[in-house]
């Protein structure tokens, strides 16, 4: 019972162009509000305080129809007539129990109510506020000079400042839980998306290796981590594809693509705990070789390729194997990224002259 009245209360909004978060806050709105007169009227009915329980039944209904505007589609309506009902019926109990019944309070928890449905900007809502507030200038100078209607007794009044006092709490904190955990959520999808597109810029569609620019930038990391101290020894690869073109030509670019997708998984695998690879453009790959030098660096890419000769890449009823061609080196922190980067591929075009399907180093 209790989860179907929180999904109820928690229903999305059916119109794309309204929002969840101001309908949750002035559903929440209305059914503290509905809460709190029935409160006072059960203060009311045992303080003997009858003739006053014939103005609690309207905010009772304009509480319930209030609830039921939130489904309607139309959050201005649903807030408008929120708004209008607590300024009407704060207004009408101060003229009929005075200043001392502790009403105008309410205000406040109007207030938060505008400052947390609106998305006007900052003028509109510091205007409000400056309205909240002679609004209740207003009221504070009838009530002085105008004696209420019904007189509460003391101890009438002592319940009602209570009552009045926690619903008022109970309504700030409520409309302020749900805003804050909406702006929360909003905030983690924000980070998420962000971190999405992030990923999605730093790395290569087909293969799900890091591209190009994003390579760059880890070697620029890395150099800098070995001018602090932190890094001895580095080396480099960059791997071609053989015949890369005539396998498009033959079966298609499609399978040229499941190819590109096999290796890299093969290099991914190979790589784990060594150090990483990024597809450097085309049938290129670059690796990097963490903390290794050539000779080290050499038994890895051994082990690799031996991997790659196993590999049979499976396209309809085809059966493909693929071979590659390597240029090998030890990372030179002095002269940086595009002097090593050239000179594993002078090694690598050396490899392709020799005949393919070998590592130069």
């Amino acid at each position: 019972m209790i989860q179907k009245f929180i999904k109820v209360v928690f229903k999305d909004v059916e119109n794309e162009n309204e929002t969840k978060k101001v309908s949750v806050i002035l559903r929440l709105n209305a059914i503290i509000m509905f809460i709190y007169f029935i409160c006072i009227l059960g203060v009311f009915l045992i303080t003997g305080e009858r003739a006053s329980i014939l103005l609690l039944l309207p905010c009772l209904c304009a509480y319930a129809v209030a609830f039921y505007t939130t489904y309607l589609n139309d959050t201005k309506f649903a807030a408008f007539f929120s708004v209008f009902i607590t300024v009407d019926w704060i207004y009408i109990f101060i003229r009929r129990f005075g200043w001392d019944c502790g009403i105008q309070h309410f205000i406040f928890v109007l207030l938060v109510l505008g400052f947390t449905i609106s998305y006007r900007k900052l003028p509109w809502k510091v205007a409000m506020s400056a309205l909240a507030c002679v609004f209740r200038l207003i009221l504070y100078a009838y009530a002085n000079t105008n004696e209420p209607f019904t007189a509460l007794n003391q101890k009438t009044s002592t319940v009602y400042q209570i009552i009045n006092s926690v619903f008022v709490f109970i309504g700030i904190t409520g409309i302020l839980a749900v805003f804050t955990k909406d702006s929360m959520e909003m905030e983690q999808k924000l980070v998420q998306y962000n971190e999405k597109l992030h990923k999605l810029a730093s790395l290569d569609p087909l293969t799900g290796l890091l591209n190009r620019r994003s390579m760059r930038e880890y070697l620029e990391k890395r150099i800098k981590a070995y001018n602090d101290g932190h890094v001895e020894s580095m080396a480099l690869a960059i791997g071609d594809i053989d015949y890369f073109k005539k396998i498009n030509d033959t079966y298609g670019h499609e399978c040229g693509d499941i190819v590109l997708k096999r290796l890299a998984a093969l290099f991914t695998e190979c790589m784990e705990g060594k150090g990483c690879v990024s597809r450097w453009g085309g049938e290129e790959f670059l690796l990097v070789f963490r903390h290794m030098n050539g000779d080290e660096a050499l038994i890895v890419l051994n082990d690799l390729n031996r991997k790659m000769k196993k590999l049979q890449v499976a396209y309809k009823e085809e059966r493909i194997r693929v071979t590659m061609t390597f240029g090998l080196s030890e990372f030179d922190f002095e002269h940086g990224i595009d002097y090593s980067v050239n000179d594993v591929d002078k090694k690598l075009y050396r490899g392709k002259e020799a005949g393919r399907d070998r590592t130069i180093y």
